[in-house]
């Protein structure tokens, strides 16, 4: 064999031996990136899914309770009551909902309340 078809041939094992554990490499880094982006969207949807939010009328109407009026009425709030009340503010949700956003934490009295009904908060 001549010199040059040698030197040739070893030139072509060395990039054999190179390239191809390199392009290697590249095709299994590409594939675990599909693979956690997959992961990233399917945590998002379980996550979502898993989240509590509570039901919300699409009426900006306010919610009756069972006995068919709203809490303020029930309750005989005053003007200045409710104008401070965030269930008035917000006649589209339950009293307790409204409260329980408005300040962070539901108020103790809720349960005994004939207007509370936990059922409106589940989805």
């Amino acid at each position: 064999m001549s010199e040059i078809k040698t030197a040739g041939i070893i030139i072509l094992f060395f990039a054999v031996r190179c390239v191809v554990p390199l392009l290697i490499t590249l095709a299994i880094g590409y594939l675990m990136n599909r693979l956690v982006d997959r992961w990233e969207v399917e945590a998002a949807a379980a996550e979502e899914a898993t989240s509590v939010k509570p039901a919300v009328p699409s009426t900006g109407k306010a919610v009756p309770t069972a006995r068919g009026i709203p809490c303020w009425l029930m309750r005989n709030c005053d003007a200045e009551t409710r104008a401070n009340c965030p269930a008035y503010l917000n006649p589209a949700q339950p009293c307790w909902i409204a409260r329980l956003m408005a300040e962070g934490a539901r108020p103790e009295s809720c349960p005994d309340c004939p207007v509370y009904d936990p059922k409106l908060a589940i989805n």
